[in-house]
């Protein structure tokens, strides 16, 4: 006999953790500048959410990027159908282990018209594909940064699994990663080598609940 209450809390269960971000922490304080004058680009957690159609990277930091406006934040990623290479679309001193196939990197320091590039990796260059301010937020008063773009721009679907780093650097062409989830450095030129997290694009809450429900009317027209 099938428990049809029991389903539909697992279906409950399954939405309710579809629904909730994916936040990887960060220490405070690991800004690679002695003392750590700069917390605007000291990250203390990233975050990752999609939709069925767009992903959005939300960086926490410790100070505010608006007050203190010449932070740089960068994701570097390697997707499943892209082709990886070394470095980044900015050609600063980062790279991602195994190669990276996209760059996405934005600016705090043009205020209401501050953008964020996407750049991509052909198997012989970087080459940017896009500029927008569309789906940027800048958040003060909050310490955050984000951006949201679709997930065909990246050439992902749901379900795809792709490597990845976030990234804090300075206004110099030859700044590196002085912050990041999963490398360090000593200063501010030195080449950041980053092992990378994973992330898998998930259904949307709505999607869920959609096969929630189709699976319990299944399980009720068996039941009858």
């Amino acid at each position: 006999m099938v428990n049809l209450k029991g389903l539909g809390l697992l279906s409950l269960s399954l939405m309710a953790i579809a629904a909730q971000a994916t936040i990887y922490a960060d220490p405070q304080g690991d800004v690679a500048v002695p003392g750590n004058p700069f917390p605007h680009i000291d990250i203390t957690s990233f975050q990752i959410t999609n939709t069925l159609t767009d992903i959005t990277f939300k960086f926490t930091l410790d100070g505010d990027p608006v007050a203190t406006n010449w932070g740089k934040y960068g994701v570097i990623l390697r997707t499943p159908t892209g082709t990886a290479g070394a470095g980044n679309g900015w050609a600063r001193p980062i790279e991602l282990t195994g190669g990276a196939s996209h760059w996405i990197a934005g600016w705090a320091d043009a205020g209401a018209s501050s953008e964020f590039q996407l750049h991509s990796y052909n198997g012989t260059a970087w080459g940017q594909v896009s500029q927008t301010g569309t789906g940027l937020v800048i958040d003060g008063p909050n310490k955050s940064y984000s951006y949201t773009l679709s997930l065909a721009s990246l050439g992902l679907s749901v379900g795809d699994t792709f490597k990845f780093d976030a990234i804090t650097t300075g206004g110099g062409g030859s700044d590196s990663a002085v912050d990041s989830l999963t490398g360090s450095i000593a200063n501010w030129g030195d080449t950041a080598t980053l092992s990378g997290l994973d992330y898998q694009v998930v259904p949307e809450p709505a999607t869920m609940t959609l096969l929630g429900l189709g699976a319990l009317a299944a399980l009720k027209r068996r039941k009858k």
